[in-house]
């Protein structure tokens, strides 16, 4: 009997084929080994149909059972993959909206402080300012005053002019009337006296208005130096408050474009969810064929186990045939080796028959005489 092993047809319509291997015997002799990975054993030759390609129907099933599980891993997982996505998008934007109303409503307080700021700013420069010209005022009270102590001064140094004018006039009228009248040189001495102690006042008076001035003066410096600086002060902070306003108005653009650029980015991600969602339905009619298509070579892999099944009945039946007719020919074989036995058996028994015939009439011809 033949030791052909017939390999069923789903197995042997696997993706791999059976690796040819070349035998060290020589370099026409090649066995091949079966295609399931990780297997060496040699696949047995077959004399009918297409070639096996695994070595027995364990390993075709095995190798079957690994496409269906590769074709399954690579539809079913990207498609829950998309799902997943799918699901966890529309929670990602909705976060993300409300992170960037947040965002609006911190810049909207900030704009509120920045301007609050300013206005403050603007009230304490304003009041700066009216301290400055009421400064000013007082400044020009004060330099008037000293216009009108100088004026005074001048008009009593005038007056002392005058008057030691007069003293000088009254003493050489009393030197040239000293003889003339005494009287007179001591009213001209009292008149003397008079003038000296009016100069030493108005000197007295002019001092006290000069250190007056002066102290004005040095106070009205420092005021101005104060004020200055209270002025500087406020300048800068009303820089730096218009800075942090324009550093604001450029985040608040900035936020602005930024919320522009994340809605459309969220149009975006809303049409790629979309463009997914399709591509999923896309992906379930996919499946839904494959699963048909799968249905179908189930369908297509019974007819075939069914002619497989009818072959190896057939091979049966052709080996029964084979078998039968072995032993019709022994038989027959033996009978015409009998027969050609037989047949040598009496040509032997006519070659022996035909000598025995032979020899005798030479010796009947030996022992009688010859007539005539």
């Amino acid at each position: 009997m033949s030791s052909d092993v017939t390999v069923p047809t789903d197995a042997q319509d696997g993706l791999s084929e059976a690796r040819p291997v070349t035998d060290a015997g020589g370099p026409a002799s090649e066995r091949r080994v079966c295609a399931l990975d990780g297997c060496e054993l040699e696949v047995p030759s077959s004399r009918r149909g297409r070639p096996a390609k695994y070595c027995s129907k364990a390993h075709a099933d095995q190798a079957s059972r690994d496409r269906r599980a590769a074709d399954a891993a690579a539809v079913d997982e990207p498609l829950a993959r998309a799902e997943a996505l799918a699901r966890d998008l529309p929670a990602a934007i909705t976060a993300l909206q409300e992170r960037l109303g947040q965002a609006l409503e911190f810049l909207g307080q900030a704009q509120q402080g920045a301007l609050s700021r300013v206005e403050r700013a603007e009230a304490e420069t304003v009041a700066a300012r009216q301290a400055a010209a009421d400064a000013e005022a007082r400044a020009e009270d004060t330099e008037r005053a000293r216009h009108q102590a100088e004026q005074a001064a001048r008009a009593a140094a005038a007056a002392q002019q005058r008057a030691q004018a007069m003293a000088e006039q009254a003493v050489a009228d009393a030197e040239q009337t000293r003889a003339d009248c005494a009287a007179l040189v001591e009213a001209h001495q009292q008149v003397r006296d008079a003038a000296r102690q009016a100069q030493a006042h108005a000197e007295a008076a002019r001092d006290a208005k000069t250190a007056e001035l002066r102290a004005a003066r040095d106070a009205h410096e420092e005021e101005l130096s104060r004020l200055q600086s209270v002025i500087d002060r406020q300048a800068a902070q009303l820089e730096q408050g218009r800075t942090e306003l324009d550093r604001t108005v450029a985040t608040l653009a900035a936020t602005r474009e930024a919320l522009v650029t994340a809605q459309g980015e969220t149009r975006a991600e809303r049409a790629r969810a979309e463009s997914t969602e399709r591509e999923l339905e896309q992906l379930r009619h996919e499946h839904q064929a494959a699963g048909v298509r799968v249905e179908e070579l189930a369908a297509e892999m019974s007819a075939l186990r069914a002619a497989a099944d009818r072959d190896r009945s057939e091979h049966a039946a052709v080996l029964a045939a084979q078998q039968a007719l072995r032993t019709r020919l022994e038989e027959e074989l033996t009978a015409v080796r009998a027969e050609a036995a037989a047949q040598r058996e009496r040509a032997a028994a006519a070659e022996a028959s035909l000598s025995a015939q032979s020899t005798a009439p030479a010796t009947t011809e030996a022992g009688e005489p010859r007539d005539g």
